[in-house]
């Protein structure tokens, strides 16, 4: 078994939070991650780790096994120590976790550890999965976030195991890395979405997410409610726009692409254009050249959008950014295309 990759305790007002905060959440529900096994979950659930929303403390909501808590919480006095297995949304490298025992105080968790493995469902289900160490043995906090970051990128992992010293709460785990895509994800016209989260597509940078991430645009499916798409502030400037600029998974051609602008009816931007470019850094440098795909198009409520490229098929790109005018909000976004070759 290989060692633990080295790591650092961050702060949670640092740049270096921020930083780990703009990675995909592999751990994240909207992701398809879920719990796969467990030692014990009597006062509350294991899958409660894996929810997008904060924890909540309501103090008067109990159950018939006590006290109602917003995360993973164990029955008392194990004589061992407890565990949870999750199943990653995708597979993918990790920079960072956040730890979250928030609410959890008189019960909180006082030590945890995370392993990792890369394995099949199955493989993890019948035991045969190896798991190493990839978090030792670290001292938790009642009530708090605790960040961890990488010194670089661990290997690929698809599980993890979450150690729980002896027993105790973990309201929330947040892991953030990138997703290694496995298998291209094709839409259903046979098409590749490129920006797709699993296929490795993040959201690189924005204009502004008051309300919600930019990073939402790109997750399974069409979301539950408003709250899980990409949402700014009001604007009150004359000729305003909001942009987000997404970083595709995989360079390639575009060939279509659909705006959703689904629970948003009273708030949708009113006209969006979406330009593409090629970059090899993560966020293009300002002075960037960008080619239309999109031209100026209006949207309506609480609606899937489909509109072919224009002008521009016979184009590579690696990003693009999709701009609103002024201002509003909008669920998915996808840009279906042709891998460039080699990718």
């Amino acid at each position: 078994m290989s060692a633990a990759p080295a790591y650092r305790t961050v702060q949670g007002e640092s740049p270096e939070v921020a930083a780990l905060k703009g990675k995909t959440n592999l751990a994240s529900v909207s992701l398809g991650s879920k719990i796969i096994s467990y030692s014990d979950e009597f006062f509350a659930e294991a899958s409660n780790l894996l929810k997008d929303e904060e924890a909540v403390f309501l103090p008067e909501e109990f159950t018939e096994r006590g006290k109602w808590m917003d995360g993973w919480e164990t029955r008392r006095h194990n004589k061992k120590y407890d565990w949870t297995i999750i199943q990653l949304g995708f597979a993918g490298v990790i920079f960072g976790m956040d730890i979250d025992t928030s609410h959890f105080t008189g019960n909180h968790a006082p030590v945890v550890s995370i392993e990792g493995a890369n394995a099949t469902e199955a493989e993890v289900r019948e035991g045969k999965a190896q798991f190493e160490e990839i978090l030792p043995k670290v001292n938790m906090n009642p009530g708090s976030h605790h960040y961890f970051a990488y010194a670089e990128a661990t290997a690929v992992y698809t599980h993890l195991r979450v150690n729980n010293y002896p027993d105790g709460g973990i309201a929330r785990l947040r892991v953030y890395g990138q997703v290694v895509p496995q298998t291209v994800v094709q839409s259903s016209d046979g098409l590749v979405d490129l920006a797709f989260v699993g296929n490795g597509g993040r959201a690189v940078a924005c204009s502004n997410q008051h309300f919600c991430s930019p990073s939402n645009l790109l997750l399974p499916g069409r979301g539950k409610t408003m709250g899980d798409g990409w949402e700014t502030r009001r604007s009150r400037t004359p000729n305003h726009s909001d942009w987000a600029i997404l970083k595709l998974g995989i360079a390639g051609y575009i060939d279509r692409v659909e705006f959703d602008t689904k629970q948003f009816c009273g708030n949708f931007p009113p006209l969006v254009t979406l330009h593409g470019t090629v970059s090899e850094e993560d966020v293009p440098p300002s002075d960037a050249s960008w080619t239309e795909v999109v031209g100026a198009v209006p949207l309506s409520a609480d609606k899937q959008h489909f509109f072919e490229a224009t002008g521009s098929k016979d184009t590579v790109f690696t990003h693009v950014k999709f701009t609103m005018y002024p201002d509003g909000g909008i669920k998915r976004i996808r840009i279906n295309g042709r891998p460039a070759t080699g990718n």
